[in-house]
């Protein structure tokens, strides 16, 4: 395997992410902290 580079901004967005999945922080407080709707959240989910 490789070496990813991510951005602090992409970094972010997947720890947020990764507390939805996780059941530890709700669609709605990510939504808030990333700036994005929730469409757009569960559509980064499914991805």
């Amino acid at each position: 395997m490789g070496w990813v580079m991510m951005s602090e901004r992409e970094l972010n967005r997947v720890e947020v992410l990764a507390q939805v999945d996780d059941g530890r922080l709700s669609v709605d407080n990510a939504a808030n902290m990333l700036d994005l709707t929730r469409r757009q959240v569960f559509r980064l989910l499914k991805r």
